[in-house]
């Protein structure tokens, strides 16, 4: 199979394109088989949830268990994932998920402390399979309140009860207290070793994550990289708008990617706009009224 056959003219209920949309169905019902009684539901992500998905995303999703995964039930998904995840189909190859039990869905949890730091509390940590992987590892990427409020006002399940009945409720106040401290953390890991980040793909995606992260502080809810853009070019100071635009326009290129190197000067202005940007998300006060950060 090629990529046309993946990307073709039909779009999907799910996702932009119906094999994506097909791939999803199906792998869903693989981890239903797998985990029988212990599965509750799969459910879109990322991108994929909140509307901006294109050929450089990952295919983020969220399955969701009743219990912890047991020894018995991670040995008999590890093989039903690599054959899986064997298919000829780009999308396979996108692949990023988390394993969410109830339980810990239900324990709001945050990657940040206010101040910046990490988090590294290890009932934090879930089952995951990074972008392309094989195996899971433990990590807490997916353990934010940023998921749990895509989860459920973003999110449409590709197999399972709608999400709004199990997962926990997000006020916006929650989320923008969860943001400012993540673009603080961001700042200072990228700022302690920039090297992992010296690259096409990651000097784009730190300028545009910032820039949606900034107005979802502002707004307190979660929007897209090109509601972000359009938002920082009219928010933020103008000598930022010609740089901001020119990372829109590269992440266009569907052949971005980790392996390519930065243009040394756009990865300079890289690390000021995550300066600049952490500035004026620390001195941001969260408003004092609360109310739910739902749509």
């Amino acid at each position: 199979m090629n990529d046309s056959d993946d990307i073709g003219p039909t779009p999907g209920v799910l996702t932009p394109y119906q094999r994506l949309d097909d791939v999803l169905v199906g792998y869903a019902g693989t981890v239903r088989e797998v985990l029988a009684d212990n599965f509750v539901g799969l459910y879109l992500l990322g991108s994929l949830a909140i509307g901006d998905f294109d050929l450089t995303s990952d295919v983020d999703f969220m399955v969701v268990t009743g219990n912890e995964l047991s020894d018995d039930e991670l040995h008999r998904l590890r093989p039903a994932h690599r054959e899986f995840t064997g298919r000829d189909t780009r999308w396979v190859k996108h692949f990023e998920y988390s394993l969410f039990s109830l339980r810990k869905l239900g324990a709001k949890s945050s990657p940040y402390r206010d101040d910046g730091s990490r988090n590294e509390s290890a009932d934090r940590l879930l089952w995951y399979f990074d972008n392309g992987a094989r195996t899971p590892v433990f990590s807490d990427h997916d353990n934010s309140l940023v998921s749990r409020w895509t989860l459920r006002h973003r999110s449409r399940p590709v197999l399972g009860p709608e999400p709004a009945t199990f997962a926990p409720e997000v006020t916006a106040n929650e989320l923008r207290r969860e943001i400012r401290s993540s673009m603080l953390g961001w700042e200072r890991l990228v700022i302690d070793d920039a090297s992992p980040f010296d690259n096409r793909f990651h000097q784009v995606f730190l300028v545009l994550n910032n820039c949606r992260t900034l107005q979802g502080l502002h707004h307190g809810r979660i929007t897209s990289k090109k509601e972000g853009v359009h938002w920082a070019k009219r928010h933020l100071d103008p000598e930022w708008h010609t740089f901001i635009e020119h990372c829109w326009q590269e992440r266009q290129d569907t052949g971005i990617n980790v392996r390519q190197p930065a243009d040394p000067e756009a990865f300079r202005r890289t690390i000021a706009f995550m300066r600049y940007t952490a500035r004026l998300a620390e001195a941001y006060r969260v408003p004092s009224a609360e109310r739910h950060a739902g749509r």
